[in-house]
């Protein structure tokens, strides 16, 4: 298990995907927040199996090894821990509302979606891009996000935002210890 942690965090952190170098980033920083890094948890991880280990075995748990400190609690900044996320279930626009009757909104939300998942396709690569390819891919990135924030905020003054999605995202946000 402790290697599968290795390959996993290795695998993010070196990954060419643009979106599992984000996570990778995100957890990185969350964790600073609670005064741990990704070689702290590894650390407890390992000895956590060597302590089930030699549980199974009937033999006492081995001393935990240096720089792990077990008295502090893993929430000790008092955030959240770093795998609780909040969920989000809610569908972001108001059901029967027609908002979606007009044209003009569903060919904008069409090509939002669609340039949003060219994107997400494009980032798989985002590793190979040479350093002014990221700096591109980033603006492109930039960009499709404004354009949802303003169509965020049209829905919004429409009334076709569902809040309960609103609440959702917000929760997420704060759960993961972003503002």
């Amino acid at each position: 298990a402790y290697n599968q942690w290795e390959v996993l965090t290795t695998k993010l952190r070196l990954s060419e995907d643009f979106q599992s170098r984000e996570y990778y980033m995100l957890t990185q920083r969350h964790l600073n927040r609670q005064d741990k890094s990704f070689e702290q948890v590894g650390l407890m991880v390992k000895f956590q199996i060597d302590c089930m280990h030699a549980f199974a075995d009937g033999r006492p748990p081995p001393s935990p090894p240096l720089g792990l400190d077990l008295s502090a609690p893993p929430t000790a900044a008092g955030g959240p821990s770093a795998i609780a996320a909040a969920d989000i279930t809610a569908k972001p626009f108001k059901e029967n509302e027609g908002l979606f009757e007009s044209d003009v909104v569903q060919q904008e939300y069409g090509a939002l979606c669609r340039d949003h998942q060219q994107l997400i396709k494009m980032g798989e690569n985002y590793g190979t891009f040479d350093p002014l390819g990221k700096i591109a891919f980033l603006d492109q990135l930039e960009a499709v996000e404004e354009r949802w924030d303003i169509f965020y905020g049209r829905c919004s003054l429409e009334g076709g935002l569902n809040p309960e999605f609103r609440d959702q995202c917000e929760a997420y946000l704060v759960s993961l210890g972003l503002p």
